[in-house]
C-alpha cells in the first residue's frame, strides 16, 4: 500500500547517516591536509617562517574544520532524534557533547583563519611590530592547541556515549558500538598525553571507522524504512 505520509524517523535516520559520513570523509580530509604543518613551539620566529610557507595548506585545513564543524553542531540534534528511544538522558547527553565539540571546532577554525591574517602581516613586519604580530600568532597557536585537545576529549566520551546506546540498542550490529566505545576511550584520553603516539592514532581510527559503519547503517536502515512504507 502506498501512502503520501512522511515517515519522519526514517528521514532522520537517513539525514544523519549521510551527516556521519560527510563528518567522516572531512576527519580524513583535515587529518591529511594537517601533516607536517603542526608547528615545534620551540622557536616562534622558525614556526611562523614555516608556517608562512605553507599558508595555502593551512587555509585548506581551516576550510575543512569550520566545513565540518557546522556538520558535527548538525549531527548532534540527529543523534539525539535517532536515539531517543534507548534512553532520555543518555540522547541528551550524547547530542550535547557532539554539539559543544563542533562548537569548539568553530572556534578552533575561526582562530586559525585569524592566524592566517597575522601570518601575513608577520611576514611583512618590521621591527618591533614583527615582535607584537609573532607574540600575538603564538597565543592563537596555544589557543588552538587546547582547543583541538579539548575537542578530542568530548569527542571520545560522546563516542563512548553513543557506543553504550548502540550495543543497549539491538537495532544496529553491536560491533559498531565496542568499536565506538573502544576508538573514543583511546581517543579521548590518549589525545592530552600525546597526539603523535601509534595508541592516539589507533583510537583515531577506530573513532573514524565507528562513525563510518555508523553512517552507513543508519543511511541504509532509512532507506530500507522507505522501501516498507512503499511496498
Amino acid at each position: 500500500m502506498t501512502t503520501s505520509i512522511p515517515d519522519r524517523s526514517r528521514g532522520v535516520e537517513r539525514f544523519a547517516g549521510m551527516t556521519g559520513l560527510l563528518i567522516s570523509f572531512l576527519v580524513v580530509t583535515a587529518i591529511f591536509t594537517g601533516l607536517d604543518i603542526n608547528p615545534e613551539f620551540a622557536v616562534i620566529h622558525e614556526d611562523l617562517a614555516y608556517l608562512g610557507e605553507n599558508l595555502f595548506r593551512l587555509r585548506i585545513d581551516n576550510l575543512v574544520w569550520f566545513i565540518n564543524s557546522i556538520l558535527i553542531i548538525i549531527f548532534g540534534p540527529l543523534i539525539l532524534m535517532s536515539f531517543l528511544s534507548q534512553g532520555r538522558s543518555s540522547a541528551y547527553l550524547a547530542a550535547f557533547l557532539i554539539c559543544t565539540t563542533g562548537i569548539i571546532y568553530l572556534i578552533f577554525a575561526v582562530n586559525g583563519f585569524n592566524l592566517i591574517y597575522l601570518i601575513r602581516d608577520y611576514l611583512g613586519a618590521e621591527g618591533s611590530e614583527t615582535e607584537l604580530l609573532a607574540s600575538l600568532s603564538y597565543h592563537i597557536l596555544i589557543t588552538k592547541t587546547n582547543l583541538q585537545l579539548t575537542a578530542y576529549s568530548l569527542a571520545g566520551i560522546s563516542s563512548v556515549i553513543v557506543g553504550l546506546m548502540i550495543v543497549r540498542s539491538g537495532s544496529i550490529p553491536r560491533f559498531i558500538g565496542w568499536v565506538a566505545i573502544t576508538g573514543g576511550m583511546i581517543y579521548g584520553c590518549t589525545g592530552w598525553i600525546n597526539a603523535e603516539s601509534v595508541l592516539f592514532t589507533l583510537g583515531r581510527l577506530l573513532f573514524v571507522l565507528s562513525l563510518i559503519l555508523l553512517g552507513a547503517v543508519l543511511l541504509l536502515r532509512g532507506k530500507k524504512k522507505q522501501k516498507d512504507i512503499l511496498s
